[in-house]
């Protein structure tokens, strides 16, 4: 996919950094067995499978992609999108201070001079967009970014970000990063998170779609509810397995419902019903490329092949109970 303000092409997927496959002593908290040199050992199939795009944030990722990038002389042949102004426990953090502290911080674990895609992590509905556009599209200028964006934020602050760009001579913001994925979040799991599924966005979708916006989503599983990795028909069993933030996000009978025609449709064409669920995505009218964490080259493979499968328009709205 090519993306306006890119010179590289995109894959169709992004490998998010989150992971196993990313973790290190400062991301105790995502727990892996791997080696870094098994780690590396993986991102080369990855690699070698076309995909060199990459997800990453001031917080995770960025210093074994950079280490992995360094090793295998590869800095300037991946995609990168990252993140920051990401909010601490002591405060949020959209100004232009911690914009610039994290970016640069980000240049130096990277790798880089420059970073594709720039986005920001989560908002500040109380500071003004006036105080923030101007930030990045000094960086775009001097050639520190290629294209900016945002994470998590709404769709009345986005357009108001655009706006206030196109007024002032300014590029604005040509990429998002939202939830978004075939069950519908019925509330936000995380705390600060923004969705752009179900009806209640329906006009935010096709503002997208009209402006070209690429959508690269995030969750695209929802926590592993239509990942198949329970029945639609065992609901305890969906208890016991799933985390506390996909209970609040998606534990409700319309996304049982979805999970259960994407049971009928894996069978119809014999493949997984994660497979069904990434290819409900792929066959959206938006520009949309998902965000897939992993450690094991074998699941990227499964998710290439969901790509290729092409869904009536039908069976699509079938899957989202639209028909």
């Amino acid at each position: 996919m090519k993306i306006p303000g890119l010179d590289k092409e995109l894959a169709p997927i992004m490998i998010g950094t989150s992971s196993a496959l990313f973790t290190d002593e400062m991301t105790p908290w995502i727990h892996t067995d791997l080696t870094k040199e098994e780690q590396f050992q993986v991102i080369d199939e990855l690699w070698d499978m076309g995909l060199h795009c990459f997800d990453a944030a001031a917080g995770y990722g960025e210093r074994v992609l950079g280490d992995y990038l360094r090793c295998r002389g590869r800095e300037n042949e991946a995609v990168i999108l990252t993140k920051g102004c990401h909010p601490n426990q002591y405060r949020k953090r959209v100004t232009e201070f911690d914009l610039l502290s994290d970016f640069y911080d980000s240049l130096a674990k990277l790798g880089r001079d420059y970073i594709d895609i720039y986005m920001l992590h989560r908002d500040d509905p109380e500071v003004p967009v006036s105080k923030i556009i101007p930030v990045l599209d000094r960086l775009q200028k001097e050639g520190k970014i290629r294209i900016y964006g945002a994470s998590n934020w709404s769709m009345e602050r986005f357009r108001e970000a655009n706006d206030f760009a196109a007024r002032n001579g300014m590029d604005g913001f040509r990429a998002i990063s939202p939830h978004y994925s075939l069950a519908h979040q019925i509330a936000d799991p995380w705390g600060g998170g923004v969705s752009i599924t179900g009806e209640e966005h329906a006009e935010d979708r096709e503002w997208l779609i009209a402006q070209q916006i690429p959508v690269f989503a995030y969750s695209s599983m929802s926590g592993g509810f239509i990942s198949g990795m329970f029945k639609s028909s065992d609901k305890e069993g969906a208890k016991k397995l799933l985390s506390p933030p996909a209970m609040a996000g998606y534990y409700a009978e319309e996304n049982f419902e979805r999970l259960a025609r994407a049971e009928e449709l894996a069978g119809k064409y014999g493949v997984s019903v994660a497979q069904i669920s990434m290819a409900w995505l792929f066959n959206q009218p938006l520009k949309v490329i998902p965000l897939q964490g992993g450690e094991n080259a074998q699941m990227y493979a499964q998710t290439l092949r969901a790509a290729e499968l092409k869904l009536m328009q039908d069976e699509v709205k079938w899957l989202n109970l639209e028909i």
